[in-house]
């Protein structure tokens, strides 16, 4: 009886470590600090791939951009995981959280990138599917609105 107990309390844990931490990964998002970013990425690197660890991944990698010493390393990087991001969004066009993930980067990347073309889209997918998005993931989405330019006056 112990053995199985024991089975049963890996295997959840396991599954438990497998799973995304959205909340982690939303500050890390909005963090300025490397460290921070670069543990979530590792973090999620790991995991089994799905639809929802790419998108995760590629805004995660665009985030961490930033802190790559070169030029030529940061748009590297960027196009990187912008590529990963764009990829899930165009195979899943309804999915609110991925909208947001790219409307977090568009509003914070650097006007250079030109990576500012679809905010208006996503701040309608946004605020249209709110209501279907755990609960961490409407938090973020609170927190964010407050200093955004796009979400402040619409949730």
């Amino acid at each position: 009886m112990k053995f199985l107990t024991f089975i049963f309390i890996t295997v959840l844990t396991l599954n438990a470590q497998a799973q995304l931490d959205r909340k982690a990964i939303y500050n890390a998002l909005a963090s300025d600090s490397k460290d921070i970013v670069q543990k979530q990425l590792d973090g999620i690197i790991n995991m089994k791939e799905s639809s929802e660890v790419k998108a995760f991944k590629g805004a995660l990698q665009m985030k961490a951009a930033q802190f790559q010493k070169t030029p030529k390393d940061k748009m590297s990087l960027f196009s990187i995981g912008k590529k990963l991001l764009e990829s899930e969004i165009k195979s899943n066009d309804g999915n609110a959280e991925y909208r947001f993930l790219r409307l977090l980067i568009q509003e914070n990347a650097p006007k250079q990138l030109k990576y500012n073309g679809n905010i208006e889209e996503d701040v309608v997918s946004i605020v249209s599917g709110y209501s279907k998005l755990k609960e961490s993931t409407k938090a973020a989405i609170e927190s964010y609105a407050k200093k955004s330019a796009s979400l402040k006056n619409l949730l």
